[in-house]
């Protein structure tokens, strides 16, 4: 799993950038507190397609097994 590309303001910046995207929300609602349900967007075929693009966009990688228990935002900031 490579860690560590969410650690600069720039590169958090771009993953709420592409969460908001991917949720069809503007990007002041999405933070590293929004968790699973606090924006209607945020289903499970977005929180897929989340994953996804996060790791084709970042080049990271997330265990499968974690996958499911990622609940908010700063879950997916590894």
């Amino acid at each position: 799993m490579k860690t560590g590309f969410f650690n600069s303001a720039e590169s958090r910046e771009s993953f709420f950038v592409l969460a908001a995207e991917i949720f069809e929300v503007e990007r002041a609602a999405v933070s590293e507190t929004t968790r699973y349900g606090d924006v209607s967007g945020w289903d499970s075929v977005n929180h897929l397609r989340l994953v996804m693009e996060a790791e084709r966009r970042f080049g990271v990688s997330y265990p499968l097994e974690k996958i499911p228990s990622m609940r908010t935002l700063s879950d997916f900031l590894i």
